[in-house]
């Protein structure tokens, strides 16, 4: 949970003339949880209706008791109150609480202080621990037990916010830590910040939720999904006519007659504790009223107003873009320069751009693609993949900073080599192939000989290996148990030995990956699922076995690919969120998380500087290619060092697409991303066309990033709909497996189900819905327009899975064993191969199909295509073939990847669209 979902779960009530401030934890299924209350008045029963229905008021000491009677006649709630207080409260409490009693499952209350005098705290176990102290003095004596409690952030009715404040904030306030030497300066950071805390500047202001702090702040606020306004809205809102009551609400106990003061009392969260409660609140910042209540997703096109225009596909196209998917981006060790694959010249090249300097330096010119770049330990070279003509088989090269000199240094034919990695002390890189036809194992290859030795010999399929700090360990990831479903991390010795088996699931089934020592080599970090969902989670290694998991974060959504901070402190990480993906980060002991770069878009391949602060990643956005970004250690801003898009696009012109879900085959919610066109791209009257557009994998998902296809089909004038259909990611492991040894069955239903959505929204014309996709994608398309072809007009496959049993005997091994996991035995399950493959249901396609192929494709080979196209002139369908012969699975180069896409959206436009103006190739058969 980062820190702005903490900040909506907790709710904070402002009295200015005491300077006091009160807590409401929102809960909207369970009822709210009030820790000690305002003196009563007739607005502060106004801020807490305005949050919802209450459960329960906690008071943390005696002096609270007779308001607290009073709050219970008019809102109904029930008391708790520590043993040693419940005599202050008038009538009594209703439910008296000892020391260390649960007040509600994530709330627990600790007793300080005895004799009489002493408070109550509260402990919640939401994002890492927070810590309410209601009118506890944090620097007493009293409060000097609480230092041994784990933490995140400090919210006392006495004194502002605390957000990300661990176990170091109190210490610091008991005086337990060095207090800082006063500095003069104008917002200059205090030395200690840094030092004891670590948290950004930006997360350390006070939370403006609900009246802001300005002295000519109104009076009076509401809150809650239905009162909620901006905070400059207040006075007019409030103050313009009386506030009208709720159906079923209370009467305040000013106004009310005195039989009906009281009000039936909800069960308090004692009772109740297996009532389900909210995963994600309502937002509560005070900005404008847009982001305060969405407005509901656009399904229909809306003007776009003066300066609409066609955008050419060579232009969208042909822009460049950095590299994501083979390996991503580097940070040099001394922080100062980041190395990255762009195809700003037409293919992969290697390039670098120091931090502090706006000069970007291209390292190589070879016009084969070169991608994912890996700094040496002294900053000196980069090692390099590199491939020809899209076959995937890279071998390992050396570029040196200045781009001078070049140099291959491991190259098999017939052997695909990845996962590099330089040893600590740079002379040597470790990485996976699969040498002699085997599965890909641990390989060592000597940077100044080039020989090359196997550290692990192709039994188990193995990845990313990893040296220790001190180098004496590798650590890597490998499927070694049953039928290889599951992954572990295993650590063996650098010079080669046995690998041991780390315990990170607690005998659970899931999977255990992208595994990160700490600097000090004594932890790993690691992304598992074994939970149901990918967590980030620490072991601690002893030179023998893993010892002590523990999970960093309790977050509904995906996480995966921890980096480590240098200074140890804690890890950055990746996090899901409907089709989003940002940077977090998570410190180690007091587990508090803040978001770091979380623009709207996809990061990737994020890196951390030496001074902790620094971080570096690669980002792409709807309307925004590919590139490098920085948030640098004294900034809470984000800048580009590249810059793909130029200024030939206006960026309004791209259309942001909105994360929608729909019923899926069984009545799943099923999340797409949908993009609307606007009124000025749609041709003729009546409904636009529609595009279906299936992402590969399945284990992949539609991201809110560029994506060039779905861009030209939208500004054609078409509705695209991206479903994230079950066994995608970013959504739960269970989903991710819901078509598991079902490919082809409820996850091509849930494509057809988005038809139907579209349709019954009055979204798209039912009679012209297209399909479009690669790979897993391209397979769903073809099986799709074969099993359903009176629902689709045109289609495009694009190195799409024709027949399952032949795709199993010839692709590569690893990919392979994925489809023995995904589909079962090609043997026993002989009938369902065939049953899910497009090629036995061919005869039935009747849409125009385009079919796009990479000769050199090593996962789904030419000769699928070359299936499907067979079939296609036996069935009379009308069709196109093309295949480009410098290609493999997908296309890297700009000219092909113009060609690709201009033949697609032209064929989709064709039979999608009224007449319009459309070049199509020469290249068609009919």
């Amino acid at each position: 949970m980062d820190i702005h979902q903490l900040r909506s779960w907790i709710f904070e009530l402002y009295e200015p003339l005491e300077d006091e401030r009160q807590y409401i934890v929102f809960d909207r299924a369970r009822g709210n949880l009030l820790i000690d209350a305002p003196p009563f008045s007739e607005r502060a029963l106004r801020l807490i209706r305005g949050a919802g229905p209450a459960s329960l008021l906690l008071i943390t000491n005696g002096s609270r008791g007779g308001d607290a009677a009073r709050y219970r006649d008019a809102l109904g709630v029930q008391i708790a109150a520590h043993a040693d207080d419940a005599a202050f409260v008038p009538g009594g409490a209703d439910l008296v609480l000892k020391n260390e009693d649960l007040v509600r499952p994530d709330a627990r209350v600790i007793r300080v202080g005895d004799n009489g005098d002493g408070a109550t705290v509260v402990l919640g176990r939401k994002a890492g621990g927070v810590l309410f102290c209601g009118d506890l003095d944090l620097a007493s004596d009293a409060a000097a037990q609480l230092t041994k409690i784990q933490f995140s952030s400090v919210l006392s009715a006495r004194r502002p916010p605390m957000w990300n404040a661990g176990r170091d904030t109190l210490q610091f306030l008991q005086r337990e830590l060095p207090q800082p030497r006063k500095r003069f300066g104008i917002l200059l950071p205090a030395p200690w910040d840094r030092a004891y805390k670590g948290r950004l500047e930006d997360q350390m202001k006070p939370n403006p939720l609900i009246v802001p702090a300005e002295e000519t702040a109104a009076r009076e606020a509401a809150m809650g999904p239905e009162t909620l306004v901006a905070a400059d809205q207040v006075r007019a809102r409030t103050e313009a006519a009386p506030r009208p009551t709720r159906k079923g609400e209370p009467v305040a106990a000013e106004t009310a007659a005195p039989a009906a003061r009281a009000s039936a009392r909800p069960r308090s969260f004692a009772e109740d504790w297996k009532a389900k409660g909210t995963i994600s609140p309502p937002t509560t910042m005070a900005d404008p009223p847009a982001d305060l209540r969405p407005a509901p997703p656009r399904l229909h096109p809306a003007p776009f107003g003066e300066g609409f225009r066609r955008l050419d596909p060579a232009l969208v196209a042909g822009l460049p873009t950095v590299d994501l998917f083979w390996g991503g981006i580097d940070l040099s060790a001394d922080g100062r320069e980041v190395a990255f694959a762009w195809n700003k010249t037409g293919g992969y090249e290697i390039y670098s751009a120091p931090i502090a300097d706006e000069r970007i330096i291209q390292l190589t010119d070879s016009g084969i693609r070169s991608v994912s770049p890996r700094w040496s330990p002294d900053g000196s070279e980069i090692a390099f993949l590199r491939d020809e003509g899209g076959n995937e088989r890279f071998g390992i090269w050396i570029v040196d900073r200045d781009g001078t000199r070049e140099r291959k240094i491991l190259l098999d034919e017939g052997v695909t080599y990845r996962d590099i990695e330089w040893s600590p002390e740079g002379r040597s890189i470790v990485c996976v192939g699969n040498v002699g036809g085997k599965r890909f194992s641990i390989q060592r290859v000597d940077v100044a000989s080039g020989i090359r030795s196997a550290l692990t010999d192709g039994t188990f399929e193995d990845a990313r290996p990893r040296h220790s700090p001190d180098g004496t360990w590798i650590l890597f990831e490998s499927r070694r148990v049953g039928a290889r479903v599951d992954s572990d991390l295993c650590v063996m010795p650098a010079g080669r030995g046995e690998a041991i088996r780390l315990e990170t699931r607690e005998g659970k089934s899931g999977d255990s990956m992208f595994g990160q020592w700490s600097p000090d080599g004594r932890t790993i970090a690691f992304t598992t699922n074994a939970r149901g969902r990918n967590e980030i989670a620490l072991v601690d290694w002893d030179g023998k076995a893993a010892s002590r998991l523990r999970y960093l974060t309790e977050s509904p959504f995906d996480q995966s690919s921890p980096q480590w901070r240098p200074d140890g402190r804690g890890v950055l990480y990746l996090e899901d969120k409907d089709a989003a993906r940002a940077v977090h980060r998570v410190f180690s002991v007091s587990h508090a998380t803040t978001p770091v770069m979380d623009l709207p878009g996809l990061y990737e391949s994020h890196h951390v500087g030496p001074d902790s602060e620094t971080v570096v990643a690669a980002f792409s956005a709807a309307r925004r290619p590919t590139d490098v970004w920085v948030r640098e250690g004294d900034q809470v801003t984000l800048r580009p060092l590249t810059n793909s898009i130029g200024t030939e696009i206006d960026p309004k012109l791209l259309v942001e697409p909105t994360h929608v879900r729909y019923p899926g085959a069984d009545g799943r919610e099923i999340p797409a991303l949908l993009y609307v066109p606007y009124a000025e791209a749609v041709q003729g009257g009546g409904l636009p066309g529609a595009v279906i557009y299936v992402h590969g994998g399945p284990t992949s998902q539609h991201y809110r990033r560029w994506d060039p296809t779905a861009q030209l089909l939208a500004n054609r004038g078409l509705v695209v709909l991206a479903p994230n259909v079950r066994g995608s990611t970013g959504y739960g492991r269970e989903f991710q497996e819901a078509n598991r040894r079902d490919w082809g069955g409820r996850d091509l239903a849930d494509v057809i189900a988005g038809v139907d959505w579209l349709v019954k929204e009055g979204i798209a014309d039912a009679k012209r819905i297209g399909i479009t996709g690669g790979s897993y994608g391209g397979y769903l398309t073809l099986l799709g327009l074969a099993k359903h072809p009176d629902r689709f007009v045109a289609g495009v496959s694009n190195v799409g899975v024709v027949s399952w049993k032949t795709m199993v005997d010839t692709t590569r091994g690893d990919l392979r064993e994925y489809l023995i996991r995904e589909l079962g035995d090609p043997s026993a399950d002989a009938a369902l191969y065939a049953e899910r493959s497009p090629l036995t249901h061919a005869g039935k396609i009747r849409a125009a199909l385009l079919v796009l192929q990479g000769a050199n494709d090593p996962r789904v080979p030419r000769g699928e295509a070359l299936q499907i196209v067979d079939a296609l002139k036996a069935a009379g369908a009308p069709y196109q073939y093309k295949e480009y012969a410098d290609e493999g699975h997908g296309f890297s180069k700009i000219e092909n990847q113009v060609d690709a896409l201009a033949r697609t959206v032209d064929w989709l436009t064709k039979y999608l669209t009224p007449m319009m103006d459309r070049y199509l190739p020469d290249e068609v058969a009919s």
